[in-house]
C-alpha cells in the first residue's frame, strides 16, 4: 500500500454502512435478516451493469498487488485473489469487496479530478482524515458488506466474546483478523 493516497469526497462510517446495505439488498437481501456469506464475485461480475458501468476483470498485476482500480473504471484483481474469493477464503473475499468499492465510489471521483481540475490532490496517509481516505472508505465498506452490523450483533448475542471472531469468520466467510477489526469498530 502506497504511503500517498488521493483525497476523495468525505463520507461517514454510517453512510458507508447504508451503501453496503443497499448492495446487500440488491444482491442477497436475506443477509439483512440472517447471517451468511455475501456473494462478492456476483458483485464483482456485475460491475459492468448499471448503475456501475465499470469493467471488472482478472489480470496479472505487479508482485504483491492483489487488486487495483483505474480512473477509467477498470476494476482488476489478480488470479490468486479471484480464485481465493471463489473458494470462499476470507482475505480474498475482503479484497474483492474493497476493490469493488474503489470502482463504484472512487474511480469517477479521481477521473473527474484529473480531467476537470487537471490535478489530483494526494496526501501522506498519516496526514489525511480517514473520512477523506479512499483506503479507509473501501475497508469500511468491505467490513460493512461482509459483516453487517445488525448480523454481527445477532451473533454477538449468541456467542461468548472470546469465540465470536471465529464464529464470525465461519458465518461471514472472512478472516478472524477482519472479524476482530469489525468487532472493535462496532465496540463489541
Amino acid at each position: 500500500m502506497s504511503q500517498f493516497v488521493p483525497v476523495v469526497a468525505p463520507i461517514s462510517r454510517a453512510e458507508i454502512a447504508e451503501e453496503a446495505k443497499l448492495v446487500i439488498a440488491r444482491f442477497r437481501p436475506r443477509l439483512l435478516i440472517r447471517p451468511g456469506r455475501f456473494p462478492v464475485l456476483k458483485l464483482f461480475d456485475a460491475l459492468g451493469d448499471p448503475p456501475y458501468n465499470l469493467e471488472s476483470g482478472v489480470e496479472e498485476l505487479s508482485s504483491g498487488v492483489e487488486g487495483m482500480v483505474y480512473p477509467d473504471g477498470r476494476v482488476l484483481v489478480n488470479e490468486e485473489t479471484y480464485r481465493g474469493a471463489d473458494n470462499e477464503i476470507g482475505r480474498p473475499r475482503f479484497t474483492v469487496s474493497h476493490e469493488c468499492y474503489h470502482g463504484m465510489k472512487h474511480s469517477k471521483q479521481i477521473r473527474r479530478a484529473l480531467t476537470d481540475v487537471g490535478e489530483l490532490v494526494v496526501c501522506r496517509r498519516q496526514n489525511i482524515n480517514p473520512f477523506l481516505d479512499p483506503e479507509w472508505q473501501a475497508n469500511e465498506f468491505a467490513g460493512a458488506l461482509l459483516m453487517p452490523e445488525q448480523m454481527v450483533r445477532l451473533l454477538a448475542g449468541k456467542e461468548r466474546r472470546v469465540l465470536l471472531a471465529a464464529t464470525m469468520a465461519e458465518a461471514f466467510g472472512v478472516s478472524t483478523q477482519a472479524a476482530e477489526v469489525r468487532l472493535n469498530i462496532l465496540k463489541i
